[in-house]
């Protein structure tokens, strides 16, 4: 699904849909984050069309506790 500002969040393996999501708060917290601090994509891919190419199919790393499009991915090479 495409929708500007609509964030996918993808099954790892079959890279189907399984929630959306809009991205982070104005604070830089995810909105679905658990009471423990994990990103509710935490170990899945995302597609983030409008937040450009780097976010179309970028894994989250397990256990993650900051919302993907709050990183800094020029700082890291990507």
């Amino acid at each position: 699904m495409y929708e500007a500002g609509i964030v996918d969040i993808l099954d790892p393996i079959t890279k189907k849909v399984i929630k959306h999501c809009f991205g982070p708060t104005g604070g830089g917290g995810c909105p679905l984050a658990g009471l423990d601090g994990i990103v509710f994509c935490h170990g899945c891919r995302i597609e983030a069309p409008s937040a450009g190419p780097e976010y179309w199919d970028l894994l989250v790393p397990p256990t993650s506790q900051q919302c993907p499009q709050a990183w800094n991915l020029e700082s890291i090479g990507y």
